[in-house]
């Protein structure tokens, strides 16, 4: 939980009634680098790897990714290793790619508004082991955002072959309005494409595309990986974009829909249920 700096389990057993199996609670013996966001540990994002006996969880707040394994027959986890991020990138959400005997895990970074990638190797049955394989900017090598602004999402595509992000607070994209009598267009931040090189684990820009409004917190791909459904929590929209999956990029808005009234209301998070 990020505002409680805890990691909990839970039993599903009965699904009207769950129970809570584990609750770990962290500290920082002192503020990180970027002291106003990490005065404290912020677990973000929980993560099943690929083998599905661990869970990667992402901590903004200590620039760590904590690491449980999970113990067979057991609710209960065990916390091993962590892998240390870039110092101040406050890892925020990750997403793991399979390609043959390769496996990737990347992170979007909140406060560095960085992507990390790294290449992750299994013995038997001991925690993986983390390597660097890059840290650049959400934009791509060299790219820059305005001030404020926040990535938030990461979304692997279906086929393993592409990586999306959303940022938040950039604000620099357009779409059409969706009152067809107004023609004055609407800002958007974006979502951003990468191709991934199957054998190295590489990361391409090919896009950079409107998410649909602003404050792109949370979206999600369908099963086919042809649409994808924005969640804009400050304009109070639900977008649904279309999407190539050949070429990996997007295309126009071919659905919306008003989600929550008021400032602060918004959508934060958008999934297809199929």
């Amino acid at each position: 939980n990020s505002d409680t700096s805890t990691f909990s389990t839970f039993a599903v057993g009965d699904a009207k009634d769950l129970a809570l199996s584990q609750n770990e609670t962290y500290t920082l013996t002192a503020p990180g680098a970027v002291p106003e966001r990490q005065d404290v540990p912020h677990l973000h994002d929980a993560v099943l790897d690929p083998t599905g006996k661990f869970i990667l969880v992402p901590d903004l707040g200590a620039d760590l990714i904590r690491v449980y394994k999970i113990e067979s027959g057991k609710i209960a986890v065990a916390a091993v290793a962590s892998v240390k991020a870039v110092t101040g990138s406050g890892p925020r959400h990750g997403a793991f790619v399979v390609h043959g005997d390769k496996t990737f895990f990347y992170t979007v970074n909140e406060l560095s508004n960085s992507i990390t990638g790294y290449g992750v190797s299994y013995k038997a049955d001991a925690a993986p082991e983390f390597s660097r394989l890059f840290d650049f900017s959400t934009h791509g090598p060299g790219g820059n955002v305005p001030v404020g602004t926040k990535s938030a999402e990461i979304v692997v595509s279906p086929d393993q072959k592409f990586v999306i992000l959303s940022s938040r607070g950039e604000n620099l994209l357009t779409i059409p309005n969706f009152d067809a009598a107004n023609p004055t267009p609407l800002p958007s931040d974006p979502l951003i494409s990468f191709s991934i090189n199957e054998g190295t684990g590489a990361l391409t820009l090919i896009q950079t595309a409107p998410a649909g409004g602003r404050n792109p917190r949370g979206f999600s791909l369908n099963k086919a990986g042809t649409l994808v459904a924005s969640a804009l929590q400050d304009d109070n929209r639900v977008v649904i974009i279309e999407r190539d999956v050949k070429t990996g990029l997007l295309g126009k808005i071919v659905a919306h829909a008003a989600v929550g009234v008021g400032e602060n209301n918004g959508p934060n998070y958008a999934v297809f249920n199929e």
